[in-house]
């Protein structure tokens, strides 16, 4: 029986459930507490129905949010941090054939260490430096500053924010003094691209980056203006190794073509969406999860 750890109201879910034949057992962390929730050496039972080891996709832990108060003080911290607990001991569950395994794509989460892995599989990198060492700030170039940490945060009156890349000024040495930093070396945009890996196939959408800003999530426009055009096949290749390098069965990949025609991988996110791609594109990606959740695959 296929085992899907994330919410029954997540769009993605949702497309995935409907493009499968079987039919799936959902759990995330907030399932655990509104639903009789059972785990032994034997198994798990999920809403008294018993997940027989089987294809498993960790899309997300907890609805969006849900995290947030997970160390403050009081009951409600306690209660949410056990049923985290819980929901790891399925996620860890071996006997399941999991899309991504759990410990694979929480180390994936960390920038400095995939591009490590990515680099070392072939894959082009810009040149980048984490640092709070004002004298380790590079003096010449052209440098863009990217979240460490999460790339969103919700703000004193509740509203989500993102964390934008943005251009920084490295003459201004103390920009670094304090917070940790990916600062990365500025590529020159001629298109963005999303590159989606399931397996060994790929998937990809491009965005021309005219008229965006060098953040194209920061623009309306840049979350529909993708287009069907692919990225060349050799890019495919190169983002199937880097997501086979950080042991990735699934990955959304963020890559950059510069206007010498070159492209740069920029970074991966191993839970990422793929829903806002042209439909062309969105749509193999959902059949891909869904066969080998099916085990058609």
């Amino acid at each position: 029986m296929p085992l899907i750890v994330g919410n029954t109201e997540d769009l993605h879910v949702r497309a995935v459930v409907s493009a499968m034949s079987l039919e799936p057992v959902i759990v995330d962390a907030a399932t655990v507490l509104e639903e009789p929730v059972t785990i032994t050496s034997g198994g798990i039972e999920i809403g008294r129905v018993k997940a027989v080891p089987g294809p498993g996709w960790l899309r997300r832990l907890a609805p969006d949010g849900w995290l947030e108060n997970l160390d403050a003080p009081g009951v409600e911290g306690v209660v949410r941090a056990a049923a985290v607990s819980a929901l790891a001991a399925i996620a860890r569950d071996d006997r399941f054939k999991w899309l991504t395994i759990l410990d694979h794509l929480g180390g994936a989460e960390n920038k400095p260490y995939q591009y490590r892995l990515v680099a070392a599989a072939g894959v082009p990198v810009p040149e980048w430096i984490v640092t709070t060492d004002p004298d380790a700030v590079p003096d010449t170039g052209h440098w863009i500053a990217k979240a460490l940490g999460p790339g969103s945060f919700i703000d004193g009156e509740g509203n989500g924010r993102i964390v934008p890349t943005r251009v920084v000024d490295v003459s201004d040495r103390d920009t670094v003094a304090r917070v940790p930093f990916i600062l990365q070396r500025m590529i020159h945009a001629r298109a963005h691209a999303r590159v989606v890996t399931v397996g060994d196939q790929a998937f990809s959408a491009t965005l021309p980056a005219t008229d965006l800003p060098l953040d194209w999530r920061m623009s309306p426009a840049g979350h529909f203006g993708f287009t069907p055009r692919p990225v060349p096949e050799r890019i495919h290749l190169l983002a199937v190794a880097a997501a086979t390098q950080a042991r990735l069965g699934y990955s959304a990949q963020d890559w950059i073509e510069d206007t010498d025609g070159d492209w740069w991988f920029v970074d991966l996110n191993p839970a990422g969406q793929w829903l806002f791609l042209p439909n062309e594109v969105a749509a193999p990606v959902t059949e891909a999860i869904a066969r080998h959740l099916d085990g058609r695959r």
